[in-house]
């Protein structure tokens, strides 16, 4: 096994940003598309249904919403650098971290209570923005620069 390419992959993933996404948000996605040898943006409203590893490059969520009559789920990699900007719309009420049960209703029972849509009539919407990973081998190096400290003092 090659560890120092692991290495690499490690060092490389841990300066990296993640999407700050949950479960239940509205999201308006504007991912970037190759035609050939043009790039556009393509721009399209999603719910988020789930949220895998939130707080680690590897995670992925997962949006879904219905386009003519037919219901489409994209995975998306939360450290995905095709997508230029999310855009929060609404937030719903939930009460689970899988959104799951939606896929099984049709209708006015597919519908969620809103949380954020009445008050923010007026306001603009807010751009949800990259968060940090945490770093872990920074963290358990600190905290030992801590433990050291005390001791001596």
């Amino acid at each position: 096994m090659n560890f120092e390419r692991i290495k690499k992959l490690a060092q490389v993933y841990n300066n990296a940003e993640v999407w700050n996404v949950k479960p239940g948000q509205e999201v308006e996605i504007y991912e970037k598309i190759k035609e050939g040898n043009n790039e556009r943006i393509w721009r399209f409203k999603w719910l988020v249904i789930k949220v895998k590893h939130p707080n680690l490059h590897t995670g992925s969520f997962t949006v879904r919403w219905k386009v003519l009559w037919i219901t489409v789920e994209k995975i998306y990699p939360l450290s995905s650098t095709s997508i230029e900007k999310i855009v929060l719309l609404d937030e719903k009420k939930i009460r689970r971290a899988k959104l799951y049960f939606i896929r099984n209703k049709i209708g006015k029972a597919a519908r969620l209570k809103s949380l954020l849509q009445w008050e923010r009539s007026s306001e603009r919407w807010k751009i949800i923005e990259k968060k940090p990973i945490l770093n872990v081998e920074n963290k358990i190096k600190e905290e030992k620069k801590e433990v050291k400290e005390k001791k001596i003092s």
